[in-house]
Order: C-alpha cells, then structure tokens, then sequence
C-alpha cells in the first residue's frame, strides 16, 4: 500500500471565492451543483472494480446478472476487473483523477481496503463514493456499516442516493522493502490475529470452498491458538504510555473482522475515535506493572493451562460481542495510536497480512462518503 495526499486530521475544506458584483444571477445550491455535475463527464457514472478471486469466485459467478441489474436500475456505469494484488489501487486512483461520482467494489475487505487506498491518494473534493457489493469470505465492514449481504440489494444502493461520511485509519509499519504508510477502513491487529489472518489466506482453495469463509477463520484459529505465545508489547494511546502482555491488539474502525465476529461491539465508524481491543493472555488484565526493559513475570505450565483454558472459553464470546466484560480485555479510545515490540508482531489490515510492527495509526474523520 502506498500514502496518499491527505494527512490525518486535515479537513480537506477549501474557503469559497466571493462572487464578484454584476457576475450573474444567484442560482439556488442544487441547480449549482447540478451544473457542477454536468460540467464533469464522468461525476453521473460509477466505476466498478470486480475481485474475480475474492471468496470463493462468487463475483465472476454473477456478473452476468449483475450487469443486467445494474443496467435495470439505470446505473450509467464502468467496470475493470483487478489482475493482480494492488491493482483495486491503482483503478479506483485512475477513477478519482478521471472524477467519476461512484466506485464501487464488489470483492471482499481486501478489495475494499485497495479501492480506499486509491481514493484516498486524490483530495477530499476528487473523491468519488464508496460502494460495496459485498462477495468476499466474510464482507466484515459492510456489517457495521450495514451494506446488505446480498447482492442484489446491495447493487439497489448505488442508485439510492443514500450516503454517508466515515473516517479512514491512516497507518504506518513495517515491509521487507522498510517503511510503509497506507490506509485501512475496518480493522487492523497486530499479532495473534495477523498469525490467523497469514494462516486462513493460505488455505487451500478446495478446502475454504468446503468450509466457507468463516469456517476457515475459526479453522486457522484453533491451529494458531495452539501455537502462539503472549507478547510483550508497549502502547502509546494519544500520548499515554502502555505496557502490555497481549495475544493481539486491535485497532478498530468498524466493529466485525473474521467473518462476524464482533471483536470491538461499541466502535462507530464517525465518531473520530479508534477503539483499541488489547485482548491479553488469560493471566489477568494485560496491563503489566512493571518497567520497561524489565522482564514480564513467568508462569509455571499449570498457570499457561488454566489461562488458554480461559482464552479458550473467549472465542466463542468473540463471536457475539461479549467478551469485553472478561478481566483480560483491556478497551481504550483514541485518536492515534502506536504498538511496539522486541518480539516479531504480525499486522493485518482489513483482511490482509501485510507487515509487521513497529505500527502507528491515526483518525481521519469523515475522509470518505460511503453508499450505505
């Protein structure tokens, strides 16, 4: 993923011209900004980027029916189906500099994340919407901002004219290549959860057919579960230190991740704040007393037991949104947000594993106006 032009927290506003006296006629707004519309080719039609690989290939599956639809509806639309990873960046940049009103996705949350990544990389008065027809494995934002699973009510949105603004997560972290900076949308996690994300992607496709894609979640988080060991993190929360023995740190945009589980149940998508689900190791609150650079307390293997007793018992809580009121939870709020370890943590931004810690993230409020 790439940066685009706008920092976090920028409004993107641009101050009005005064109109010169004798220059015409005041127009009431609407007929200005139908005239403004008019005077853009492409700000009636919609760009739609088809993932042919998400899921499990549902989108090709349905495109035929789907053009008809959209076509039925009275959408003036294009399409490019993505070749490659990256390439949902690189149609929906081209789409805002060529200022079409809408892109709209139909894949899954990665593909979602790339189209953000591209609009974001153009100004706040370029920007096209964001539609969503969901055809992924699990679709989670569209959960949260309530796009409907189903394909055909989800195409009916675009032609709506419902809309509303969301915020954008900008983030920082680390590649083989170095430093990256790019933009997520629904959830980014950084260690247990990056682990089951790498592990559910590379599941073979006959298998996920079988299961499904929450079923190959939840498969990739038993075999991971059984694996992993507890790390020792260190948490700036706007500016307020933090030292964690966490399996994963969330940082939450949206509500759902992992097909349906509702891992941070009070997250509003507008509200200009991320919620960060610290979810520790079953020893207690995660939060460690003592100093940096002082090693964690140790645990003997009946204490390790009881605890992935007690992780255990949280996943299927997980699931259903209750499991904050569990002591190993540890919930805060915030606008910005780094995570840090000596030990090797994972990220995974809206789906996709794509680097690792150190990692930074910061609020953009209201960066984008979706279709929902």
């Amino acid at each position: 993923m790439t940066g685009g032009k706008e920092s976090p927290g920028s409004t993107g506003n641009k101050r009005e011209k005064k109109r010169k006296p004798g220059a015409g006629k005041a127009r009431p707004r609407k007929d200005k900004q139908r005239a403004a519309k008019d005077a853009v080719p492409n700000a009636r039609r919609a760009m739609l980027i088809i993932n042919p690989v998400a899921g499990t290939g549902e989108a090709v599956e349905i495109w035929e029916d789907l053009q008809e639809t959209l076509r039925h509806l009275g959408l003036d639309f294009d399409y490019h189906f993505t070749e490659h990873g990256g390439h949902a960046v690189e149609i929906a940049r081209v789409a805002a500099k060529k200022r079409y009103g809408i892109v709209a996705v139909v894949g899954g949350d990665g593909t979602v994340c790339e189209a953000v990544n591209g609009l974001m990389s153009v100004g706040r008065e370029s920007r096209p919407r964001l539609g969503v027809i969901p055809t992924g494995r699990g679709s989670d934002f569209c959960r949260t901002v309530d796009i409907p699973r189903d394909w055909r009510t989800a195409a009916s949105l675009l032609v709506s004219g419902r809309h509303r603004a969301i915020d954008v997560g900008w983030m920082e972290y680390r590649t083989t290549d170095g430093i990256e900076t790019g933009y997520f949308i629904n959830i980014a996690g950084l260690g247990f959860d990056g682990e089951v994300m790498e592990r559910s992607n590379k599941l073979p496709e006959k298998l996920t057919r079988v299961v499904g894609g929450i079923g190959a979640y939840a498969l990739s988080l038993v075999v991971t579960f059984a694996r992993y060991h507890e790390k020792d993190m260190e948490l700036n929360v706007d500016g307020e230190e933090h030292r964690v023995l966490a399996t994963t740190v969330i940082i939450a945009n949206c509500r759902h991740f992992g097909g349906r589980m509702c891992v941070a149940p009070e997250a509003e998508p507008d509200d200009s704040l991320f919620d960060v689900v610290v979810i520790g190791a079953g020893f207690g609150s995660p939060a460690l007393e003592c100093a940096s650079g002082q090693a964690p307390p140790t645990h003997s293997r009946i204490e390790r037991g009881v605890a992935r007793l007690k992780m255990a018992r949280n996943i299927p809580r997980v699931f259903k949104g209750t499991h904050l009121r569990d002591e190993s939870i540890m919930v805060t709020r915030c606008s910005k947000v780094k995570v840090s370890s000596d030990d090797r943590i994972l990220l995974q931004a809206d789906g996709d594993v794509i680097g690792e810690g150190p990692f930074a993230a910061k609020v953009i409020p209201g960066a984008l106006e979706i279709i929902a």
